[in-house]
Order: structure tokens, then C-alpha cells, then sequence
């Protein structure tokens, strides 16, 4: 009987302290930055991509445990530096793709742009942009418009309109002539009740262009379409729900009867 394959990457990897061992390694597929390892700026920003630079993928049949890096300028990482000096050799540029070509190598430049969003790091996003792309920005902003910090009494989003707006000015996002038109390109509003009889009208954006959601969420909030309630969730507003209804329409009626303007 042949001999099973020896994963020998997992072995040294668990030998030499980068996992507790293979089981942890093939749950978590990547490697982290421990939280003692002294890390300069801008790798110490609270980035995903930065605390798990190198992404591993487990053994399948014949293809041997992989390594990769989540982007390729990462290479100048710290820890990826420390990783390859004491395993002896450069770990892939672009990721640790299984037999079927997956990796988490893009996905971690949408983690980069939120979890800085979130962290109220906007300029220091900005300034790391090479590691995200402008749609991964542009998608951050739209979260970051849509939910808020769980602390934040006001509930008034992850980041401001007008931090929103210097974001979208930096990506070289247009903003829209039809300020309205780009309020209805969302899908209309629609009731969503929960047990306790409280009613939520969530915002769907269908599958909007990244531009084209963004500046939906800073224009709806702008113009009132959209609120936050008391949990810092975005939804529609009564007055954005009869606006939408309205359609093209000059004006609408409120829902107190009273005939408005529809700007």
C-alpha cells in the first residue's frame, strides 16, 4: 500500500509556531499576525488584510497545502517578511487558490476599504487606496452610510455625509445631475414587520453599481429620503416612501394630505 501524502508545509508550519495545529490551520486558512508582533504604520491599522496577510489553502487529493499572499504589496509586510525568513523560501504574490481557482485574495480588498470605514479611518483608507480598488471604496461608503457604531447615540452612521463626500471626490466618483432618479433607481420600499408588531421599511439597492449606490445613500439622506432609527440602521423614511410613490411627478401628496413639492 502507497504511503498517505505528508502535508510537510502544515507540519512545519505548526513546528515552528505559526498555528497550534493543522486542525486550527485548515479551519482559519491563513496565518495571523500575533498581537504581541510589533507592527509600524501604516500595517497597524485594523485592516483584516493586514492582521491576515497570507492565506493558506488546506490539502485536496494531489494538490499540496498552498500559501499566498492577500495582495501583492504585501510582500513588504512585516510578518510576511518574518514568515519567509524562517520557513526559507518567497510565498506566492496573489493568493492560495483551491482546485477550483477560489481565493479570498479579492474579498480582502473589500475587507481593507469597510473595516477602515468602520474604524473611522477614512483618510488613513485613502491613503492605503493601492491595497482596495474604487468599487470596494465606494461599497465601503455605502455601508458605512447604512449602519453605525453600536455606541453611537446618535445613529448617525460608520462615517459623516461630508466624510462620505470627500471620499467619493478622492475615488473620482461624479456625483449624479438627478438627484432623485438616483433615489428611485433603488428597489421600491417595501414593509418589513417584525414579531413585536414594530415596522422597518430596509433599503434595497438591488444590483446597483457601487458609484451608483453611494451616492443614493448620501442623497437619500441628504434629501430625507432615508433615516436612521433608534439601532443606527438606515431605512426609508415616510417622506422618502411618498417621494418614491410619486415617481417623476412635480409634486405628491404627504400622508397628511397635504399636495408638496417633489425637491
Amino acid at each position: 500500500m502507497d504511503a498517505p501524502n505528508i502535508d510537510t508545509l502544515g507540519v512545519a508550519l505548526v513546528e515552528k509556531g505559526f498555528a497550534p495545529n493543522l486542525a486550527c490551520l485548515d479551519i482559519n486558512n491563513s496565518l495571523s499576525v500575533p498581537h504581541d508582533f510589533d507592527l509600524p504604520a501604516p500595517w497597524n491599522l485594523p485592516s483584516r488584510m493586514f492582521r491576515f496577510p497570507i492565506e493558506v489553502c488546506r490539502p485536496d487529493d494531489n494538490q499540496p497545502r498552498t500559501l499566498g499572499l492577500r495582495h501583492p504589496l504585501l510582500a513588504d509586510h512585516p510578518y510576511v517578511r518574518h514568515v519567509e525568513a524562517l520557513l526559507g523560501f518567497e510565498i506566492a504574490r496573489n493568493g492560495a487558490p483551491n482546485r477550483h481557482g477560489y481565493s479570498t485574495a479579492p474579498t480582502a480588498r473589500w475587507w481593507h476599504a469597510v473595516d477602515l470605514v468602520m474604524a473611522g479611518k477614512w483618510r488613513e483608507l485613502l491613503a492605503t487606496r493601492e491595497f482596495t480598488e474604487p468599487e470596494c471604496i465606494m461599497r465601503a461608503v455605502a455601508f458605512g452610510c447604512r449602519y453605525s457604531r453600536h455606541e453611537d447615540k446618535k445613529a448617525s452612521g460608520y462615517i459623516s455625509i461630508a466624510d462620505a463626500r470627500k471620499v467619493m471626490d478622492a475615488v473620482g466618483a461624479q456625483e449624479p445631475g438627478e438627484r432623485s432618479a438616483t433615489i428611485r433607481a433603488f428597489s421600491a420600499p417595501s414593509l418589513c414587520r417584525q414579531e413585536k408588531g414594530a415596522e422597518h421599511w430596509p433599503i434595497n439597492t438591488g444590483r446597483l453599481p457601487a458609484e451608483a449606490e453611494a451616492w443614493g445613500m448620501i442623497l437619500g439622506i441628504e434629501d430625507g429620503w432615508f433615516r436612521h432609527d433608534r439601532a443606527g440602521f438606515l431605512q426609508w423614511s415616510e417622506l422618502g416612501r411618498e417621494r418614491y410613490a410619486a415617481g417623476d411627478s412635480a409634486s405628491y401628496v404627504q400622508a397628511s394630505g397635504q399636495a408638496a413639492f417633489a425637491f
